[in-house]
């Protein structure tokens, strides 16, 4: 494919609140991509909801308009370089690409920052745009250390706070699931999860010690990325037991933190970061923690409806509806929980 010349679509913020889709002209050479690059055309792709709000609403500090959003993508291989010989053109693949209807994708291939991978064909694009919020909660998986006499307690149930107390269930774990948003418990409790809590804030931790004959849980999850519910995982842990932050705080937030650091050093708490852009990538012998081992898993996950996109997955939106979409993530939270754009409704 030689000089070929497209229209690309694309979701833009602009500003504080701002976001719109831009056309432009797209071109490429086949014959001159670097050997890791890739031309993909776009068909879904998911918001993420923590990161994406964040920059939206300037949540987050230190960084500038214009932001080019989106990490989670499912499209098709145009063209591609001859260094990424695992693909081939019109392999229909999941990768980290920015909301846009096609992509110039570089795939550098050692940690999940660049990811690309060929999708089971027996996945829809829909169900196929679970994949990255799946790996992001194998990270909770992958960083606890325990039993099955074990009880996890997961604060916070968005997609990815869902997603991970499924997974915590699977490893037959007892679960706590917590959230003040009444709609999205209902919605763990269709997905399969027995315990679910909608209690505000200021209870969760009571609650939680209710549940555990005043001990705690072994393992506690943050899965919102807000600095109280860290607290709140923290204080509601047990003796030697494990706090795994899968969130990223990014607002400020005030409070006194002794008595955070007195639960931690006086019950010997185990905190732990998940991060999910620092795993490595291959498969490698004597390593069990790899991205492509937990591809593998969250597709299986996907395919036995574990994790099932039809309940998770509450819009789809055409991507001129991208600042509906936010508003109903940021100020909605009763109807929006995960919403997907399909760019093949683009024109």
């Amino acid at each position: 494919m030689e000089g070929v010349l497209m229209q690309r679509k694309s979701i833009v913020l602009t500003g504080k609140a701002q976001a719109e889709c831009q056309c432009e002209e797209f071109q490429f050479d086949a014959a001159e991509l670097k050997a890791n690059e890739a031309i993909i055309e776009t068909s879904m792709s998911l918001i993420s909801a923590g990161t994406e709000l964040s920059r939206v609403y300037a949540i987050k500090q230190g960084f500038s308009y214009p932001v080019y959003p989106g990490y989670s993508a499912i499209g098709t291989i145009l063209a591609k370089g001859q260094g990424l010989t695992h693909l081939n053109v019109g392999d229909r693949v999941f990768y980290s690409g920015p909301h846009a209807s096609i992509n110039r994708f570089s795939h550098v291939g050692t940690t999940q920052g660049d990811k690309i991978m060929k999708i089971d064909n027996r996945l829809s694009d829909k169900q196929a745009c679970l994949i990255p919020l799946g790996l992001i909660a194998m990270n909770v998986i992958t960083a606890c250390d325990g039993k099955l006499t074990d009880t996890a307690a997961v604060y916070g149930l968005g997609t990815i706070g869902i997603l991970t107390a499924l997974l915590l269930k699977q490893s037959g774990f007892r679960v706590l699931a917590l959230d003040p948003v009444a709609s999205r418990c209902e919605e763990a409790r269709a997905l399969g999860l027995e315990e679910v809590f909608s209690c505000s804030p200021q209870e969760q931790v009571e609650k939680v010690k209710q549940l555990t004959q005043g001990r705690g849980s072994d393992i506690s999850v943050d899965a919102s990325g807000i600095s109280p519910a860290v607290v709140n995982a923290i204080l509601g842990t047990a003796k030697h037991g494990q706090v795994i932050l899968l969130g990223s705080p990014r607002a400020s937030y005030s409070c006194d933190i002794t008595p955070v650091l007195n639960a931690i050093h006086m019950k010997m708490l185990n905190v732990k970061g998940a991060f999910n852009e620092l795993n490595p990538f291959p498969v490698t012998d004597g390593l069990r923690r790899n991205v492509l081992r937990d591809f593998e898993t969250v597709e299986r996950l996907i395919l036995n409806d574990v994790f099932d996109a039809e309940k998770l997955i509450s819009h789809v939106i055409k991507p001129d509806q991208i600042m509906e979409a936010y508003h109903g993530l940021m100020y909605k939270k009763e109807d929006w929980h995960c919403v997907v754009i399909d760019w093949k409704e683009a024109d």
